[in-house]
């Protein structure tokens, strides 16, 4: 029988919209964009739930996984989420790790994948204690079910060192209709707002870009439309002035 370790007092640490299974079951789910909390935990998960936002929502998803040793395996699974891509940003998180000076995920295709409040050694133990198992874009409970099982008879124990506590610096969040939208969150994630005018700005760009683009298509156009036009008024008159010519001649002749 595999090591176990006795769980914290008040795990999960960070509240949010998740379902809680054996907390000392190897298996956590991350189910994206998907609400099936709690059909994944009567599968025998740890612990699952959806994850909408790349930055604050994976600070909770880390902080509550080292916190607890006895979770060795990550599924990802569900449908992705548009934009945020968070499926594809917590893997970047496991492969690369973080920028230390920003903070950024390296290798992340999110719109603002900044983990603020994570230090560097809770990044690493994310990447040593856990395996992580894609599935995304995969909503059916039967292969989930089958993976879940095949992780399980694979723990290989608990990770070897204590508990690894992390306070979170939350900034003031704004209350959603759908309190479902993040995992191990509670409401939508306050994001660096220099960022967001950054990626404002990023979008505008573009927009002017493709703008500028369109125009200078049209303006091609028009100009070969008019060269086009002059050129064959040209070779017209030139035509029918050598018709004049040849008719001219053969009378008189």
């Amino acid at each position: 029988m595999v090591d176990k370790k006795e769980v914290i007092d008040g795990w999960p640490l960070e509240t949010g919209d998740y379902s809680v299974g054996d907390p000392q079951c190897p298996v956590a789910v991350v189910t994206l964009g998907s609400k099936m909390n709690d059909e994944v935990v009567n599968l025998g998960a740890a612990i699952a739930g959806p994850l909408h936002t790349e930055n604050l929502g994976i600070e909770k998803v880390v902080t509550n996984i080292v916190s607890n040793p006895n979770l060795r395996f990550l599924i990802v699974c569900g449908s992705e989420v548009q934009g945020h891509i968070t499926g594809e940003t917590v893997k970047a998180l496991y492969d690369n790790g973080i920028d230390p000076d920003t903070k950024s995920i390296l290798g992340s295709p999110g719109a603002i994948p900044f983990v603020e409040n994570l230090p560097i050694e809770a990044v690493e133990r994310f990447q040593e204690q856990l395996t992580i198992i894609d599935m995304i874009n995969n909503e059916n409970l039967d292969d989930i079910s089958a993976k879940i099982n095949e992780c399980i008879e694979n723990d290989p124990g608990c990770f070897e060192e204590e508990p690894m506590i992390i306070q979170l610096n939350e900034k003031e969040e704004e209350e959603e209709d759908d309190s479902s939208y993040e995992l191990m969150e509670t409401s939508t994630s306050s994001v660096d707002s220099s960022a967001l005018k950054l990626l404002e700005i990023e979008n505008r760009i573009r927009h002017l870009k493709s703008e500028v683009n369109e125009i200078g298509s049209l303006e091609k156009f028009s100009s070969g439309y008019y060269a086009g036009k002059v050129q064959g008024i040209v070779i017209g008159f030139v035509l029918t002035l050598v018709l004049i010519l040849i008719l001219f001649w053969s009378l008189k002749l």
